[in-house]
């Protein structure tokens, strides 16, 4: 005979049933949270920062940087001259990021670029994120890139002694009159001229703020290009003066004869009467010269000229001029070596009757 096959009681049933739903419905709560917590993991501000950091400055993107934001304000630099600066700077560098407080600022995360030498930790950039409109998939806000900010140590200056009339540049552009740090400094051809004609004179210009060394020139009023020099003593670069070509075509032998018909009188191997043609006889110069005894005289038995050369003609007005003349003056002595003495004058003429005659001089 069978017996009746006994049955679970309806309670235990019901318990089974609702610890089935229950487990079903922790599953299901479990991989919903798994998947915001998923969603908000992937917009927290460190993947975007490590994103960056890897594009832009572990790659050396810099002129990457300056493309992405308007962050250079210097007006002699260019972003591609300060990105190669910075390319440079970081060569065999080991570059690392790290988080800094954003303080009471939410949703701004702001990230240091560094470096490190010789144990000293070196800032070369920061980078700022910040929370958008942007949304993730489950309503998250997401971080976007707000700017950059570059560390230069823009602790370069220039100065430059532009005379009168010339347009110095720096990096290729013009200086203004704002960069004049003093004006109307006078060459020392101001103190020989007569009264009405202005000497040379100059103007220094600085540029400071730069993060490299620049490149210089200048130009005269017509466009020409001028050279500069560096003065390390006066710590400025100087242009040249714009001498006058022309001039020099029509006077370079005039002067030159003037210098030598000098040198040879003050050598009394000459009378004041071969000085006429040349000097101005109406000057303290000439007068000076008639009063003087030639005490430096040094015995020869003949003399000559070597060497001979006129430069640096400069016009100051259509009457006025002056010009550097060079040569050596070799006194011949019999039984002993030649006395060569150097001359190097600079020689100040003026119109008197259609004539250019010498009204001053000096020694260079």
């Amino acid at each position: 005979m069978k017996t009746k096959a006994k049955k679970m009681p309806r309670f235990y049933v019901a318990l089974i049933i609702c610890w089935c739903v229950a487990l079903c419905l922790l599953g299901v709560a479990l991989f919903v949270v798994r998947g915001y917590l998923a969603d908000y993991e992937s917009v927290q501000p460190k993947y975007l920062a490590e994103e960056i950091f890897n594009t832009y400055f572990k790659n050396k993107d810099y002129n990457g940087i300056f493309a992405y934001a308007d962050i250079n304000d210097s007006l002699f630099e260019s972003d591609e001259a300060l990105a190669e600066y910075l390319t440079d700077l970081t060569e065999d560098k080991e570059l690392s990021y790290h988080l800094i407080s954003s303080g009471m600022d939410t949703g701004v995360a702001k990230y240091i670029v560094k470096y490190n030498e010789n144990d000293k930790e070196i800032k070369i950039a920061s980078f700022t994120l910040e929370v958008g409109d942007e949304k993730s998939e489950k309503g998250f806000a997401k971080y976007s890139l707000r700017n950059f900010e570059l560390f230069f140590p823009e602790n370069i200056f220039v100065l430059i002694k532009a005379v009168k009339g010339a347009v110095p540049y720096v990096n290729g552009r013009e200086l203004s009159d704002e960069y004049i740090v003093e004006d109307n400094i006078e060459h020392e051809s101001c103190a020989h001229m007569p009264k009405g004609v202005e000497g040379i004179k100059y103007s220094l210009y600085k540029v400071d703020g730069l993060v490299c060394q620049p490149e210089l020139s200048a130009k005269d009023q017509a466009g020409n290009e001028l050279k500069l020099s560096y003065s390390p003593l006066d710590g400025y670069y100087v242009t040249e003066v714009p001498y006058d070509e022309t001039l020099e075509a029509e006077q370079e032998e005039h002067v030159i004869a003037a210098a030598q018909a000098f040198a040879a009188y003050m050598q009394n191997d000459a009378t004041q009467g071969k000085l006429n043609p040349y000097f101005d006889k109406n000057t303290d110069l000439y007068n000076s010269i008639r009063s003087t005894l030639q005490w430096a005289i040094v015995d020869h038995d003949s003399y000559h000229f070597e060497d001979a050369d006129a430069s640096e003609f400069y016009r100051y007005n259509e009457n006025v001029f002056s010009c550097r003349v060079k040569f050596v003056h070799v006194l011949k002595r019999r039984g002993l070596e030649d006395y060569r003495d150097v001359v190097d004058e600079t020689f100040y003429l003026h119109n008197v009757n259609g004539k250019y005659l010498v009204y001053d001089i000096t020694n260079n």
